[in-house]
């Protein structure tokens, strides 16, 4: 059986696991851990995560969000707040479209913003599989919810909904620092 670099990493977790709960290596997981190590390696190096997803045949490409820069940094401080990608959220967003278990809503048109806000872009990475998938899926929608349905805007309206408990504690905290007129 031929390993992937999966497999590899697979085998460096479980190693790291048995030492996490005090177990001893035995000679054959000391022969492993070569192996292991090499994979963390090679992964670790500038491109390396590509490999995983050549190993399983997963494509997946770069999708700009432009929305407003103090809007990305919400979502960026958001994400790290609660210890997830931004890129794993919006997957999960579009996989839960998919499946009928949420609907991004009905697009609002921006207020005033501040002139010093600029526009910018916050990158996220999505199989081209799952991004295809829900493109092919917005006649039906639009049809159904009654307005247009794109897919930067799913992708932001679920990094809201999916971050809504940790952008109210920065705006609480944002708030609080701003010193009374």
């Amino acid at each position: 059986m031929s390993r992937t670099r999966r497999t590899e990493l697979e085998l460096a977790a479980s190693l790291l696991r048995k030492v996490a709960d005090g177990e001893q290596l035995s000679p054959g997981d000391e022969l492993q851990a070569v192996i292991a190590v090499a994979a963390v390696d090679a992964v670790l190096k500038p491109g390396g995560w590509t490999q995983l997803r050549e190993d399983e045949g997963v494509f997946t490409t770069n999708l700009p969000l432009t929305t407003r820069a103090s809007v990305r940094d919400a979502l960026t401080k958001a994400a790290d707040m609660k210890r997830e990608s931004l890129s794993s959220l919006v997957t999960e967003g579009y996989q839960k479209v998919l499946a009928g278990e949420w609907m991004p809503p009905k697009p609002t048109r921006a207020g005033r913003h501040d002139p010093s806000d600029a526009r910018a872009v916050l990158n996220v990475t999505v199989e081209d599989a799952l991004r295809r998938d829900l493109r092919e899926s917005f006649p039906r929608l639009m049809e159904d919810l009654g307005y247009r349905v794109t897919e930067g805007g799913t992708a932001l309206a679920y990094l809201r909904h999916a971050l809504k408990d940790e952008l109210a504690k920065l705006e609480k905290a944002n708030k609080a620092q701003k010193p009374a007129v």
